[in-house]
């Protein structure tokens, strides 16, 4: 409902505004046929008579404020507009005054008289010349509001006062005395017309261009403004023809007149007197409107490269500059900082290198303040730029500061000598404080950018590794067994597998590669290839694990090793085979009895073969219904709280023994949460891998 009343209600008001005017001149019209054949001596109807002109100005006035707050304000088209209004109206009255339709049997102190069509075209010139007065106010309205102090709509108030007590002193049934009070208003509103005739401030903001239109536009105001007047004050027939449709309306033109001759014959002249200033203010304006583009390029320029492009442009529009150059400072460590050139405007990299070096580069980078040279030809601190006649004129650089650290140097050339002024060196520096935060943006986002590529990669490196991980268990009606592997980052360096080796075999393995992240994944995944290869050859745990380091010790960094356990179950007997290679003991609990089972075995690529060989034990148990074997990486018992404590074996087993009646995927989701317990925290601080394996009992033994 609120949104049809907000689409009706603007309607009607601009309809009203736009339909009630010409009923009320209708009617105005109407009465002065009656008055002119009939005598009537009727007060109220005289009354009623200027109320709806009054009203019908009046809404006129609004439907014009209304059509002009529409229109996108420019001053010069401002008073453009004003001028071919004036020009229209001046034109229509001209017309009507070559002609005129006054009955010439009035004589000369009686009020004219005017047949039919005399009455309607004096009413349409009253009617024009009232919106020229109307648009002439709102006009000089805005110019005066504009840029406003605290007492300035306060005296444009009084003038619209005084304005309307001269108008109401000019009511025609009112006493010979009133004409008293409408002279002193007049003259006190011809005063208030001047004091706000002075201002003028609209004019110091006009451009060079802007300022030779309203030169032309006020010139011709100032004369429309004049013939207005001239015609208002003398016996012409505009007027008698005023005079004899309203006389208030009479005064109110009157007066916008003198407002508008008095108020751009002052705009004329003091245009003139600013039009020198015109290429000083263009120049403020446009080192606003490019540190304004530079505040945006902040934000919306992301590649480094036309960033410093843009930079080097916009200095040589900000300060009129011939050529320009950014210098930017690389450190590393305790190495002397690499300046490089990586913009340049119309000048070579090469002469750049032949003006910058020696004292005048250092002569920044020590000082860390803005360097102008007046002229270059004669400076002691560009003598090499004299004697290889490099340069003429002036130069002047500003640093680069972030955070009171030099990231570079913006300069700037004129091929004359005393180029650069203190507004050149205010604004360069205010631009160089822009263009500092808009490089150091640009290095974080692409910070950032790179940063995401490299996440993104290692989202896929993590999806991949994940698909390196069995997809699936084996299954058997001997074993209930459960595997999971927690990487502390994107992807991690544990490993375990299966391998299916024949009907009744499987071959089990949980490794660990030193270290963490990309490249313990990549030996991870090393060691699947290896460990799928060399399962089907060998036919024992120890065996596979001597050949494993034989083939890993040429490949793997010195400080890497590889620690593993390797086990091969054959449901058909119920044994289980285990040979270690400096790995975590398996936990093996059988009924009441708990047992760490830790065959030697050194860590893969530590030693060579032979040493390998013979630290290298296999281990071989026998299973009864319902025993439990945990085969895990450091990464669980190695697992610590906030003050430090490991998790430990203790805990391990104790959970364990607490559950080993339930089944391996109750004791796997046990262990993990009392670890997680543990660590208080919901992500683990290294990688973390657990097989629980339950044996059920041999094939054909369980009831």
């Amino acid at each position: 409902m609120d949104r049809i009343e907000s689409l009706i209600m603007p309607r009607v008001k601009n309809l009203l505004l736009i339909t009630v005017p010409p009923v009320l001149f209708l009617v105005v019209f109407v009465y002065d046929i009656v008055r002119a054949t009939v005598n009537l001596e009727l007060l109220w109807l005289d009354l009623t008579r200027e109320s709806f002109i009054i009203v019908a100005f009046v809404l006129v006035y609004l439907l014009i404020e209304r059509s002009r707050s529409n229109i996108k304000r420019a001053t010069t088209k401002d008073i453009g507009r004003l001028l071919i209004v004036c020009a229209v109206v001046l034109s229509f009255v001209g017309v009507l005054s070559a002609f005129g339709f006054a009955d010439t049997t009035s004589q000369e102190n009686e009020q004219p008289r005017y047949s039919a069509m005399g009455i309607f075209l004096s009413m349409i010139l009253a009617v024009g010349v009232g919106i020229v007065s109307i648009r002439a106010l709102l006009t000089i309205k805005d110019l005066i509001l504009f840029k406003r102090k605290k007492g300035t709509k306060r005296n444009y108030t009084i003038y619209v006062i005084l304005l309307l007590g001269s108008m109401v002193f000019m009511l025609p049934f009112l006493s010979m005395e009133s004409a008293l009070f409408g002279t002193l208003f007049f003259s006190l509103s011809v005063l208030a017309i001047v004091a706000n005739s002075f201002r003028q401030s609209w004019i110091v903001y006009l451009s060079r261009k802007e300022k030779i239109y309203v030169i032309v536009y006020s010139a011709f105001l100032f004369i429309a403004f004049v013939l207005l007047n001239v015609l208002f004050f003398e016996k012409t027939f505009t007027n008698k023809a005023l005079l004899a449709f309203s006389q208030p309306l009479h005064r109110f033109t009157q007066l916008n007149a003198i407002f508008g001759a008095v108020y751009f014959g002052m705009a004329f002249v003091s245009t003139l007197f600013h039009l020198p200033t015109a290429e000083v203010f263009e120049r403020k304006q446009y080192e606003i409107t490019s540190l304004h583009n530079l505040s945006r390029l902040v934000t919306q320029v992301f590649d480094f490269n036309d960033l410093v492009n843009t930079v080097t442009q916009m200095t040589l529009e900000v300060c009129g500059a011939k050529s320009a150059w950014l210098e930017l400072i690389t450190k590393d460590g305790d190495k002397p900082p690499l300046v490089e050139v990586v913009s340049a405007r119309y000048i070579t990299k090469d002469r750049i290198e032949n003006i910058s070096t020696g004292d005048l580069r250092d002569l920044i980078i020590e000082s860390k303040k803005y360097l102008l040279i007046d002229e270059v030809s004669a400076d002691r601190r560009t003598r090499h730029v004299k004697e290889r006649k490099l340069l003429k004129g002036s130069l002047l650089s500003v640093p680069l500061l972030s955070q009171g650290n030099l990231i570079g140097m913006l300069y700037a050339i004129k091929e004359f000598e005393y180029g650069f002024d203190q507004d050149d060196i205010d604004v360069l520096t205010s631009f160089a404080d822009h263009v500092t935060i808009a490089i150091e943006n640009s290095k974080l986002i692409a910070k950032s950018i790179e940063r995401e590529r490299l996440e993104q990669e290692m989202m896929v490196a993590q999806a991949m590794q994940k698909r390196l991980l069995p997809q699936g268990l084996p299954t058997s009606e001997s074993l209930d067994m459960v595997a999971v592997s927690e990487s502390s980052q994107e992807v991690g360096g544990d490993y375990y597998d299966f391998v299916q080796l024949s009907k009744d075999k499987v071959g089990i393995v949980v490794g660990d590669v030193s270290g963490k992240g990309v490249s313990a994944a990549f030996y991870m995944a090393e060691v699947k290839g290896i460990f799928l290869s060399l399962s089907r050859m060998c036919s024992s745990p120890k065996d596979l694990l001597i050949r494993a380091n034989e083939t890993l010790i040429g490949s793997l960094e010195k400080k890497a090793f590889i620690s593993l356990i390797y086990a091969i179950l054959d449901s058909k007997d119920g044994t289980l085979h285990i040979a270690r290679a400096g790995h975590c003991p398996v936990i093996y609990m059988s009924g009441e009895h708990t047992e760490l089972v830790r065959p030697s075995g050194l860590g893969l690529g530590l030693a060579n073969g032979e040493i390998f060989e013979r630290s290298t034990e296999e281990r071989l148990l026998t299973l009864h219904e319902g025993d439990v074997c945990i085969l895990y990486t450091d990464g669980v018992t190695e697992s610590r709280d906030q003050s430090g404590e490991e998790f430990g074996y203790d805990r391990l087993v104790a959970v364990a023994q607490r559950l080993r009646k339930n089944n391996a995927n109750e004791i796997k989701n046990s262990i993990l949460q009392e670890v997680r317990n543990h660590i208080g925290e919901p992500t683990y601080g290294d990688d973390m891998t657990l097989v629980v394996i339950k044996w059920l009992g041999k094939q054909g033994e369980r009831p």
